[in-house]
């Protein structure tokens, strides 16, 4: 490898992690509390959730989405704060 080519891979790792280390904080503020992600996965899971599809915090709280037993979809949402399931939705 050149000097040139160990460079360019330095300073796009250094951009990589910068951008990683930005957003993380950032994620983590918006659901703040104690209830983690896997926490709030298991707590949907008794509102009758067996797949996961999808987990993504939305206006300060957990949504859970995916699948009942009866494979119609559901979404949880759960306050990071407390642990409560606020709203399930199924369609």
């Amino acid at each position: 490898m050149t000097t040139r080519t160990i460079l360019i891979r330095s300073a796009m790792l250094a951009i990589g992690l910068g951008i990683l280390a930005t957003a993380t904080p950032a994620f983590a503020d918006r659901c703040a509390g104690p209830v983690s992600a896997e926490e709030a996965i298991r707590i949907a899971r008794t509102a009758g959730l067996v797949r996961v599809t999808q987990l993504e915090c939305d206006d300060g709280k957990w949504e859970v989405e995916g699948r009942d037993a009866a494979g119609r979809e559901i979404e949880v949402e759960v306050d990071p704060r407390t642990g409560r399931i606020i709203k399930v939705e199924r369609d």
